[in-house]
């Protein structure tokens, strides 16, 4: 799916695509720090007698771009000194795909993932708020309760789900450049820490980022799953914009913690899913409160409202608030998940609710098979 701009222009025999690819480098995707060329948006331009033709493909599988975003099209092309004139379409795909002068090609085609009920991201753009303690719990949530679970970690910089989950095992080669994912807990696993070794460094740029976590996406052999939790890095970059690109995302959960530093970048985070036309589906306010097991005094260790202003500023429910338990950290380190080591514990209980929330509002209504633990 895409969208056709159509600019009207007088015969000019020395225009070419190149040139308005040119023009197009200077506009930015909103709330995206680079251009529509370099991100792979312009799969197609076509300068005819008349007209110039550009083919967008939009993130999310979106129809529609934003208004701000024809604008800067427009001005941008206006910048010929011809009248441009815009219309709305839904054109084929395009087979072709930009290239980033500073790395590999962007795909423009999406990624089909057949088997996959729903993807669901788990972000924020404020690092250090525990998302992807919350990602690996609710992924195991999942699966306890029937639900045939994937967990991608696509945070290649800071891949955590190994220590997380309590496993390094290396993915099985599937023939071809194809591989399994690793299993464990009953969830199907993929993270760039499978792939690397204590000490790797992990110095790469936004262009293979985004090549990275589309072959995570493309060349897993996830099979049938009711859902797939996609942990993103903190941040608006490429590897948000990749996912957005190349699957339709069922929607996302934007994870906070109480105090009003995390406020202004949630926030941001909150906004790019607006902007590419992903559903939120609520808001989840982590490390909330403690309460002190011996005295039984509760404390706001991070102060408090962050999360209620989340869900009040992107119009979504606050589906969660966690609270803090030292065994989060203890059974995160010990590769198992809260969820599964005490689920007798008040925050046990309080994901086991997240868990049956969000697959009400994902209507994953069938529980799938979940694979035995590797």
């Amino acid at each position: 799916m895409g969208w056709t701009q159509v600019a009207e222009v007088m015969r000019d025999d020395k225009l070419t695509a190149e040139r308005v690819r040119e023009l197009l480098g200077g506009v930015r995707f909103p709330g995206f720090p680079r251009d529509i060329v370099t991100l792979g948006m312009v799969s197609e331009v076509d300068v005819g007698a008349d007209s110039i033709q550009v083919e967008l493909r939009l993130p999310a599988g979106g129809e529609t771009p934003p208004d701000t975003l024809v604008e800067a099209i427009e001005a941008a092309l206006e910048q010929t000194g011809r009248p441009v004139h815009g219309r709305g379409a839904a054109p084929a795909a395009a087979p072709n795909a930009a290239r980033d002068a500073r790395g590999p090609a962007v795909p423009a085609e999406p990624v089909h993932l057949a088997g996959v009920r729903s993807v669901l991201a788990v972000a924020s753009a404020k690092g250090g708020v525990g998302k992807s303690t919350v990602a690996s719990n609710l992924a195991c949530g999942f699966a306890a309760a029937g639900y045939a679970t994937g967990l991608l970690d696509a945070d290649v910089w800071g891949p955590s789900l190994p220590i997380l989950m309590g496993t390094d095992a290396r993915p099985l080669a599937a023939g071809g450049q194809r591989f399994y994912p690793v299993e464990r807990h009953g969830v199907r696993c993929v993270s760039m820490g499978f792939f690397l070794d204590e000490t790797s460094p992990v110095i790469w740029r936004g262009p293979m980022v985004s090549g990275l976590v589309r072959q995570f996406l493309a060349d897993c052999v996830w099979g049938d799953l009711d859902i797939l939790i996609v942990d993103l890095p903190p941040g608006t970059g490429d590897a948000q914009l990749t996912l957005a690109q190349q699957v339709r995302l069922s929607g996302a959960v934007i994870v906070t913690t109480p105090q009003e530093v995390a406020l202004r970048d949630v926030l941001r985070g909150a906004a790019m899913f607006r902007q590419v036309q992903v559903p939120i589906l609520g808001v989840v306010e982590n490390m909330s409160v403690f309460t002190c097991a011996e005295c039984g005094e509760t404390e706001e260790i991070f102060g408090r409202g962050a999360g209620a202003a989340v869900a009040e500023a992107t119009a979504a429910p606050l589906l969660a608030a966690l609270p803090i338990d030292p065994r989060v950290r203890e059974q995160g380190d010990a590769g198992v998940p809260i969820v599964l080591a005490a689920p007798d514990s008040a925050i046990a209980r309080t994901y086991v609710a997240l868990v049956a929330r969000l697959a009400g509002a994902l209507a994953l209504t069938g529980a799938g098979h979940v694979a035995a633990d590797a």
